[in-house]
């Protein structure tokens, strides 16, 4: 019997490890951020912030479902703008 993956589990499992990385990313962010505010940086607070909420905006603009239909797909699947897992 051939094993048969649940892809809405697997997409949302998936999704889940781009949530860690994408988390780990925003929150690298914040020194640099932080450090901008202080210096009155506006150029780097502005690239900072875009893409900030950049990261912020992936599980709304990331698509798994379109093409994916297989795990193998589904795991070369990563948003550009993540470090890849």
């Amino acid at each position: 019997m051939p094993i048969v993956i649940n892809m809405d589990k697997a997409r949302a499992i998936h999704m889940d490890s781009i949530r860690v990385v994408r988390n780990a990313q925003l929150e690298a962010l914040d020194v640099p951020f932080m450090r901008a505010l202080e210096s009155g940086d506006q150029r780097e607070i502005a690239r900072i912030t875009g893409l900030k909420q950049t990261l912020r905006d992936i599980p709304q603009t990331f698509d798994i479902k379109t093409g994916i239909t297989t795990a193998a797909k589904l795991k070369s699947t990563w948003p550009e703008v993540l470090d890849r897992a």
